[in-house]
């Protein structure tokens, strides 16, 4: 089966990073980024930060810091020009670079709540008004599958305001601004639902993969010890691009099937800090429920796989 041309926005960063090789080595890839070429790939590969060594653990941490600054000094340079490729531009601009896609893969934006800097208006506009048109650019151009990297965060996940039961499922509550929420999440929902009034005509189909800590292992508390190892966080989007799905939208969690028992026991966890909360699990399985994705997307997520250090990657 011959493979797909797929756009993926934002393709510089550090999910676009982890997903290129793994997408290259079957279909067609187009990095759609202000910043992208082999210099910024380069400076953007974080060497050894998939190590267990602590020393060179260490060393991944520095290079990090080095490369940053010297990404910093580079840019807007010969070695690292910018390019005409926003998600805010013109969408006929938009819709030109995408036309000859078969996916676009939506990961552009900013990547979490906390980004330093980032105040309610710039979410509204990159994540939320910059996603609208890149999506309506994609429709355009005649893409026929939209793939939007969504997050765990419309559940609230670090402090969630309501669990339905454990594992939590894509039906479970997400609370709104009022709620506490942040715009990040907030905004993430709402995109979703714009995707699904919009792809349920046709032809364009739209998945949303709630993702959390993609290719990170999580060793924390504050998000239940969720973690995506890169295999896993690879299979979900090749999943994702290769459905064929009834409806014109799904939504969808990935994530690990289970925790590492060395991290902690689930089944404790759960009865220390969650007594009062319906517990579907069983033995160490992950609080962030997969069994949509593997019924509608045959996703089958196996232990085991490589993840980053989170402070060799993460800003």
């Amino acid at each position: 089966m011959p493979g797909k041309t797929i756009t993926i926005t934002g393709g510089s960063g550090l999910v676009g990073q982890i997903l290129r090789p793994g997408l290259k080595a079957i279909h067609t890839v187009r990095v759609f980024d202000q910043y992208r070429g082999p210099v910024v790939d380069l400076l953007r590969h974080r060497f050894f930060a998939t190590s267990t060594s602590p020393i060179a653990l260490k060393g991944a941490r520095r290079l990090k810091q080095v490369a940053k600054k010297i990404e910093r000094s580079l840019m807007d340079t010969p070695l690292m020009p910018r390019r005409p490729d926003h998600i805010l531009d013109l969408r006929s601009r938009l819709a030109d670079r995408f036309r000859g896609s078969d996916v676009v893969i939506h990961l552009a934006g900013l990547p979490h709540p906390g980004f330093r800097g980032a105040s309610a208006p710039d979410f509204q506009r990159i994540n939320y008004d910059g996603s609208i048109n890149v999506f309506e650019a994609a429709r355009e151009a005649g893409v026929r599958k939209f793939v939007f990297a969504s997050s765990a965060q419309v559940y609230r996940i670090n402090n969630p305001v309501r669990v339905d039961q454990f594992p939590i499922l894509e039906s479970n509550h997400c609370p709104d601004l009022s709620e506490g929420q942040s715009h990040y999440g907030w905004l993430k929902l709402e995109f979703e639902k714009y995707m699904a009034d919009h792809c349920a005509a046709g032809p364009m189909q739209g998945v949303a993969l709630r993702l959390e800590m993609p290719g990170l292992r999580s060793t924390f508390v504050e998000n239940m010890y969720i973690s995506t190892s890169v295999e896993n966080l690879l299979q979900g989007f090749l999943r994702a691009i290769d459905a064929d799905m009834d409806s014109g939208f799904e939504a969808f969690n990935l994530a690990d099937a289970t925790v590492e028992p060395g991290i902690v026991d689930i089944q404790k966890f759960l009865a220390e800090k969650w007594p009062s909360v319906s517990n579907k699990t069983s033995g160490n399985e992950c609080l962030l429920g997969v069994e949509k994705a593997r019924r509608l997307l045959k996703y089958d997520p196996k232990p085991g796989g490589t993840y980053y250090d989170f402070f060799s990657v993460w800003d």
